[in-house]
């Protein structure tokens, strides 16, 4: 891993721009992950076959809101949620590129970077930038069962790191400034769209170890 780089962020069409700040200076995770949430929605953006790999993975890079800046673009995010008290994901709405994950709260210092966002082509490549992938997670939902080494949950050990990754995030008041919510506000600076039942119906069909075209 490259020392403190800042990471240069876009979505597919360039209209929502910025930079993945320090991305070394404090803990931080990347991992695969294969919930069927995930999944979903990429599913849901019409864009699963730039996502996600043949297991149905999205490679994720988790780190807190402060070292993500969005410099251009502010006017084309959009939100959504896959149920009412699901993640807020975050997504470019000019060309559907997922962006990002976070809670539903500002307070809590955590986003996970989806790679779509993240441009390598002018730098050291994602292995080189952000490390290697620590763990594959949720393989239960795996398209076609559980690849070998990943996990069919979180192990233990990544729940142990995340929770030192969210103590230091916590301490260093790494959830501000976060250019999803309002400052000093627990409000997102957008409003989020929430999918249907029959939505979230439709999308599970295509997902998971029986998934369907």
């Amino acid at each position: 891993m490259v020392a403190n780089m800042n990471i240069p962020l876009k979505c597919r069409c360039g209209s929502i721009r910025g930079l993945a700040k320090d991305v070394t200076a404090n803990p931080s995770n990347r991992l695969i992950c294969m919930c069927d949430d995930c999944q979903a929605y990429a599913h849901h953006l019409g864009c699963a076959n730039r996502v996600l790999d043949r297991h149905g993975g999205t490679d994720i890079f988790q780190t807190t809101p402060s070292r993500i800046e969005i410099t251009d673009g502010h006017e084309h995010l959009r939100l959504l949620r896959l149920t009412p008290k699901g993640l807020l994901r975050w997504y470019a709405g000019c060309c559907k590129t997922p962006i990002a994950n976070t809670a539903g709260a500002a307070w809590v210092p955590f986003v996970g970077v989806v790679h779509t966002f993240m441009d390598h082509s002018a730098g050291p490549s994602r292995d080189e930038a952000l490390g290697p992938v620590i763990a594959s997670i949720h393989g239960r939902f795996a398209v076609g069962g559980l690849p070998h080494g990943a996990y069919a949950r979180a192990p233990a050990r990544l729940i142990l790191r995340f929770l030192r990754f969210f103590a230091t995030g916590i301490a260093t008041r790494g959830h501000s400034p976060s250019p999803f919510f309002v400052h000093r506000s627990s409000k997102p600076i957008v409003e989020a769209s929430v999918l249907s039942a029959s939505e979230r119906e439709a999308l599970r069909s295509r997902c998971g170890p029986n998934a369907t075209p």
